[in-house]
């Protein structure tokens, strides 16, 4: 069987599963911010990037520290900062955890930039002192002629986001696409689905994905 993980490279799974191959349909790049991250007492972490191009790692000592999901978590842990995650990486889940660790001060969102705004709104709309900073860029690659026939061949492809799944769409579906495609939160398969195709949700962490796809098809 093959499987197609389109994470990019700071992100895709760190996982040694031979039928799943990484193919990155965009490149993640550093770009400067300045903060002054004594201000803030919450910080969180929009992403696996966003944790990859953060160079301040040892000013978060005692602070309230959150991640979007658990490949961003394990990422900190590496750096050998603590974090919470939901169990379920996404915006909404994300959004419920905060409000169950309310504890006070002020918060900083660490994303990449034209990246979400949910959870930016949801602290704004609770009346918290929220600031952001974009610590990297997506970047298109500049051809997609070198990997189109691996994704007609696919029999699965996994979205990690919903750039990759643009992308996708734009550059390389086709009607010669046959594989069942996957999102790993509710808010990439509903926009999948706003591109009217099917999708179903997938658990990017579980240990057995490979089976769990297998079963799916």
């Amino acid at each position: 069987m093959n499987i197609i993980d389109t994470s990019s490279g700071t992100s895709s799974m760190d996982k040694s599963y031979g039928s799943i191959k990484n193919i990155p349909l965009f490149r993640t790049k550093g770009i400067e911010y300045q903060i002054d991250i004594h201000k803030f007492e919450n910080i969180i972490f929009q992403s696996m990037s966003s944790a990859a191009f953060f160079i301040e790692y040892e000013s978060l000592k005692n602070k309230n520290v959150f991640s979007m999901g658990k490949s961003t978590k394990d990422y900190l842990s590496k750096q050998g900062v603590k974090s919470v995650c939901p169990s379920i990486p996404g915006s909404a889940e994300l959004k419920k955890l905060l409000s169950k660790n309310k504890k006070g001060g002020n918060y900083l969102i660490v994303k990449g930039e034209n990246g979400l705004n949910e959870i930016l709104n949801y602290l704004n709309s609770s009346n918290e002192y929220v600031e952001e900073i974009n610590c990297y860029k997506r970047i298109k690659l500049e051809s997609y002629e070198n990997v189109r026939n691996e994704f007609y061949d696919a029999d699965a492809i996994i979205f990690p986001s919903t750039y990759a799944f643009k992308i996708f769409f734009e550059e390389i579906y086709s009607t010669k696409v046959k594989a069942k495609l996957f999102g790993i939160s509710k808010r990439i398969i509903d926009y999948i689905s706003s591109y009217d195709l099917d999708s179903d949700f997938i658990d990017y962490f579980s240990k057995d994905i490979t089976e769990s796809i297998k079963d799916s098809i």
